[in-house]
């Protein structure tokens, strides 16, 4: 954090250094990405990311589109438009908001813009032959959504799962949930919050995403693993940090 001389902003521990969260799926030579926050540009240098095939979009915040301006390179090296799949209304807001330059041709008079094919998703789709499921969750009073695609699921910027939803979080060999910190907040869930989640869903395996400052990863990782912790999990429960890469 700017300005913040905390114990976890001070660490050197590589895995408290965190950028925005976002997801990039790998799958028969295809890449998705979901989400594409203010962060992108530094992340794609350090994966040396060389494609990106589609985008996921949970909600329309900064830190979760601030990046899409940036995939410019990838739409002309692919020299045809990046489908990018969300709720309607934010890719309205996106389309007539925040990146209105890109899809007004008289705005944009020289250089590059990032091409983008909108595709409004409610249902189920099918994308580079995987099967990706939108999932409407509560980020405070904003509905937004998470996604499932096979086994796993991705659920960022979530304080509640309506249980339609959780209904859909079973058999689960990958579980991806956010969890802000301990202390209470109107907008993610708190550590002990989505281990509520974790217990109900069972999944094989629960990588917490979206941590703040306030948790120091080492430190957390053990009280998880710890029955005096006061926030053990009997599941297989850790810590996603930046550059994890994961089997699914």
């Amino acid at each position: 954090m700017i300005g913040c001389s905390c114990a976890t902003c001070r660490s050197e521990d590589p895995r408290d250094r965190r950028t925005n969260a976002s997801l990039l799926i790998e799958t028969a030579g295809r890449c998705i990405l979901i989400d594409c926050g203010r962060d992108f540009r530094q992340q794609a240098l350090r994966e040396n990311l060389r494609r990106v095939d589609g985008l996921f979009l949970t909600h329309t915040h900064f830190d979760h589109i601030a990046g899409i301006d940036d995939l410019r390179v990838f739409t002309h090296s692919r020299q045809a438009p990046i489908p990018v799949y969300g709720m309607e209304a934010h890719l309205s807001y996106l389309k007539n908001t925040i990146y209105h330059y890109m899809f007004d041709g008289a705005l944009q008079k020289g250089g590059g813009v990032t091409r983008l094919e909108l595709l409004p998703v409610q249902e189920d789709i099918e994308v580079e032959g995987l099967l990706f499921e939108p999932l409407v969750i509560h980020h405070g009073n904003m509905p937004i959504y998470g996604y499932r695609f096979g086994r796993c699921a991705y659920l960022s910027d979530v304080s509640a799962i309506p249980e339609g939803t959780m209904a859909r979080l079973t058999d689960l060999d990958v579980l991806i949930v956010d969890a802000l910190r301990f202390r209470p907040s109107p907008t993610h869930f708190t550590i002990r919050e989505a281990l509520e989640v974790v217990e109900r869903a069972r999944p094989k395996r629960t990588l917490f995403t979206h941590m703040c400052h306030d948790v120091l990863h080492a430190e957390v990782q053990r009280g998880l693993a710890s029955p005096d912790s006061g926030y053990f999990s009997p599941h297989h429960v850790e810590l996603a940090w930046d550059g994890m890469r994961i089997d699914c």
